[in-house]
């Protein structure tokens, strides 16, 4: 079982758009943009024409991609338009996307964990839980669940996530007693 990072909007709000990463800051004087890639492996997006920019507002606007290389510790996106360090510098923090239906589809041994969120949690055959969100932290991914007694965070690895079946739609998971609960109510 492997899963890419895909999270999706930040709240898990909206399907349309998938984050690939944030702009950090501008780089050089030409307009191009340091960006930070949740996936740091992935190659992706030197492969895209074009990417959309969401401003912390949610507003998305189109640009196409004039190149996109690995820099070290960064990936340095420049963007047709994007010509000046004062251009690059108003687009910081402003997260780069792709339409959903862009992504490239899971090798068979994987999935993506955005496709999770809303999937049952499933522990000896029995329907025992929903998954919320997912979050994303350095060492490790989490399904945020929510079950009878309350909330946990499951990480997405054996013992805990024994196999996550999207196309049959259940997240199987293993024994979960060891895991912190936040009550319901609890904030």
């Amino acid at each position: 079982m492997s899963a890419d990072r895909d999270s999706g909007a930040p709240d898990g709000s909206d399907s349309t758009w998938v984050s690939l990463g944030a702009i950090s800051r501008p780089h050089g004087v030409r307009g191009e943009l340091r960006v930070h890639l949740f996936n740091a492996d992935s190659e992706l997006l030197t492969t895209l024409p074009r990417v959309h920019l969401r401003d912390p507002q949610g507003q998305v606007t189109a640009f196409g991609v004039r190149s996109a290389r690995r820099a070290p510790k960064t990936w340095l996106l420049a963007l047709d338009g994007i010509t000046t360090p004062e251009a690059a510098e108003a687009l910081r923090d402003h997260e780069v996307c792709i339409s959903r239906d862009e992504m490239p589809p899971p090798a068979e041994d994987e999935f993506y964990l955005r496709d999770a969120v809303g999937l049952p949690v499933v522990q000896h055959g029995e329907r025992v839980g929903e998954v919320l969100e997912v979050m994303l932290y350095p060492s490790m991914e989490c399904l945020r669940c929510r079950f009878a007694d309350g909330i946990r965070e499951v990480p997405v690895m054996r013992p805990w996530v024994e196999g996550v079946d999207i196309e049959a739609g259940e997240v199987r998971v293993g024994d979960l007693d060891d895991l912190p609960l936040e009550k319901l109510g609890e904030g």
